[in-house]
């Protein structure tokens, strides 16, 4: 007796979103497929009704079928594979497009069983179609052709006792491979069903709802989208084995096509910042804080912001973006890092209109909410001594006369280095 078995039980890809058409369809499998095994059938409420029958088609019933299960083994299989891809690709597609593909393969499953039994098995006609295979077979070709990129882990189990050979363990195994593999088996087993006759498992229907879900999936631009997440892919796993050659590349690639991604920029950054290439690592940290404040996500753009700081000494924005930026963290009572990027902002722009009111919030942070009234008197002196027509100077000379008359001087003189760094 030979015996090899397995199944997908997880993926190598990241799932942001919920799943909520994904989990819908699974319960709702689980719960008809409950009502219709143990429920008493009766005229008012007869599930039969559901089941396509290739006798007597109808468009609702190649919908319906997809919720009904002829036992346990066969709900869990389709439970699996409709989680375990649909999770990923209601991520990538989103719910409508997913739940469009779901259908659409659906339709297309029942219906390409009907043609070819009425073809080639005409006998088989009267048996009844169920289960959510046909569904799921289209997801399995959407994942291929939108998650081509990805791994699929597998839990295996070979017995072969003539040879020896009992193993069982999980494996990944790369995702075209294995979904292509499939295909194959199921077109073979199609083959050999209409050819010798005798239908147990509608092969056909796996066959045309992965065919309909493949070329769903193409019209919803799975190709190119695959082409970009491909390289993040690719980069990452060169990230995680510390080659920031080719994780530059493949991040590049992926700007190519995706150019204002702003989470793209901020990765290149990162390798960039490993490799040794601050000016690199610069532009696209700037870029990445540009278009993360373009499409309204100012939060994120901080924290891009500041880990840009932290990475590369003296970092600084464009005026105007800067001190946005910089006042917004000092509003939200993010003091530490408004003082960093004010310091860093008079280090770059010593020249600009904003500097001497820079300055002026700069002594405040740092006498009002870190007590250090050495430091802010140093950058009232600084406004005095370098911007000496500005409108603030009156402003600083009196908040120098006060600070004196509190007794507080600076080491090493009257106008003694400017303002001091933020630790």
């Amino acid at each position: 007796m030979y015996f090899f078995y397995y199944i997908p039980v997880g993926l190598d890809l990241p799932i942001e979103r919920r799943a909520n058409v994904t989990y819908f369809l699974a319960a709702a499998c689980v719960i008809i497929f409950l009502v219709f095994r143990y429920a008493p059938q009766t005229a008012g409420w007869d599930l039969y009704g559901l089941l396509f029958q290739p006798l007597a088609p109808s468009f609702w019933n190649a919908i319906s079928y997809v919720f009904i299960h002829g036992g346990w083994m066969h709900l869990a299989g389709n439970v699996v594979y409709l989680v375990l891809f649909g999770r990923a690709l209601e991520d990538r597609f989103g719910p409508v497009r997913y739940y469009i593909i779901f259908l659409v393969s659906a339709i297309v499953g029942a219906y390409t069983h009907l043609f070819l039994t009425q073809l080639f098995t005409p006998q088989y006609m009267v048996y009844p179609v169920v289960g959510a295979s046909g569904a799921t077979s289209g997801l399995l070709g959407a994942y291929m052709l939108r998650c081509r990129f990805g791994r699929i882990r597998v839990a295996y189990w070979i017995f072969m006792p003539l040879q020896g050979v009992n193993r069982a363990g999980r494996s990944f195994v790369p995702a075209l491979i294995a979904v292509i593999a499939w295909f194959v088996l199921q077109g073979i087993q199609t083959a050999i069903q209409l050819g010798a006759g005798g239908i147990q498992v509608a092969y056909s229907v796996h066959v045309g709802g992965f065919i309909a879900g493949s070329l769903a999936a193409l019209f919803f631009g799975a190709a190119e989208a695959a082409r970009a997440e491909g390289h993040v892919v690719k980069a990452k796993r060169h990230v995680a084995k510390a080659e920031w050659l080719g994780a530059q590349a493949e991040y590049g690639e992926y700007l190519q096509i995706v150019p204002d991604d702003p989470e793209g920029h901020a990765a290149l950054a990162r390798t960039y910042i490993c490799s040794s290439e601050t000016g690199m690592a610069r532009f696209h940290y700037s870029e990445a804080v540009r278009l993360s404040m373009a499409v309204g996500r100012r939060g994120r753009a901080e924290e891009i912001f500041i880990e840009a700081m932290r990475h590369i000494p003296g970092f600084t924005l464009g005026e105007r973006l800067h001190l946005e930026l910089a006042f917004g963290m000092e509003r939200t009572l993010k003091f530490r890092t408004a003082a960093s990027a004010y310091e860093n902002f008079v280090a770059r722009y010593a020249d600009s209109g904003e500097a001497a009111f820079v300055l002026l919030r700069m002594a405040g942070i740092l006498e009002k909410r870190f007590h250090r009234p050495l430091e802010a008197l140093s950058c009232y002196r600084t406004i005095v001594e370098r911007y000496s027509k500005d409108t603030w100077v009156d402003f600083a000379r009196a908040e120098i006369e006060r600070l004196q008359r509190a007794n507080i001087t600076l080491s090493g003189g009257p106008g003694g280095g400017g303002p001091a760094g933020m630790k």
